[in-house]
């Protein structure tokens, strides 16, 4: 396996972030699976890298990438340290990281066709841009089914909007994340684009998705609805909870079994 860490592609707003190539010894002109991490996440989170490693091994390419408004930097990839780019962020950005990065992959290393990989929010945000003609398969994590239930509701969103910001605390790094007003602007101005119901009727290709039982981040339910809007295959993953066990850091060498039941089962769908 060949390994290729912290590259740099451009994103959203002209914003620089990191990614990383996991390739097979052999070419075989495989497509690249490509994964998307989800909300307050980034690259190397987890059991991610362990996942690139373990597909790659299987004898696929496999990319992964930070999203340019997510906290992080090129200096300080695994930190929050820019939380003005947090808040700045949003579904929009991410949207367009996706696009960005997939152009990139294709001018930079000419990868042609891609199996897209999401988690939770980018489990969302990997089937907004899914009928991309690149695009053969896509692989859904405890993916979100909606954008619009995410956002603060009445007077919460009243006193978002009166004061421009509000914070969602992160219980890992006990940092308070900034969310600019900006964000839910910019979702009322494209919520036809960022209907993911919509893009599931739309799509016309195989689906998969995964979810732990026990998940109380994302409930089973908006997986089952999104294997249900795209008629893909669903797989409900017993005890287990949104990461399917894996944390942040993760500091062992294997995956945790029900982690690693989902890559295997990846794995096993890309071949169908």
């Amino acid at each position: 396996m060949i390994k290729q860490t912290n590259l740099i592609y451009t994103g959203s707003s002209e914003r620089q972030s990191l990614y990383d190539l996991f390739l097979p010894e052999e070419d075989k002109q495989q497509p690249v699976l490509v994964f998307m991490h989800g909300y307050m996440g980034y690259k190397d989170w987890g059991c991610w890298n362990l996942m690139g490693e373990e597909i790659a091994k299987q004898g696929y390419p496999f990319a992964k990438f930070t999203i340019t408004h997510s906290g992080t930097t090129l200096d300080q990839p695994v930190v929050f340290a820019d939380l003005e780019a947090f808040g700045n962020g949003g579904y929009l950005k991410e949207l367009r990281d996706l696009q960005y990065f997939l152009n990139h992959l294709e001018k930079e290393h000419g990868f042609r066709e891609f199996i897209l990989i999401g988690h939770s929010r980018g489990g969302g945000d990997v089937l907004l841009v899914a009928n991309d003609v690149r695009v053969k398969q896509v692989h859904c994590l405890a993916p979100i089914c909606d954008i619009a239930s995410r956002f603060p509701k009445k007077e919460r969103l009243e006193q978002w909007k009166e004061k421009g910001v509000y914070y969602h605390k992160n219980g890992r790094t006990n940092q308070e994340m900034p969310h600019f007003y900006s964000q839910y602007e910019d979702f009322l101005t494209h919520q036809e684009k960022l209907s993911i119901e919509k893009a599931c009727k739309q799509l016309n290709k195989p689906v998969f998705v995964y979810h732990g039982s026990d998940d109380a981040s994302v409930p089973p339910h908006e997986g089952q609805t999104v294997a249900k809007w795209t008629k893909g295959q669903f797989y409900l993953i017993e005890n287990t909870a949104h990461t399917f066990d894996s944390k942040e850091p993760w500091e062992e060498n294997e995956m945790p079994d029900k982690f690693k039941l989902v890559v295997d089962l990846i794995v096993k769908n890309i071949g169908l």
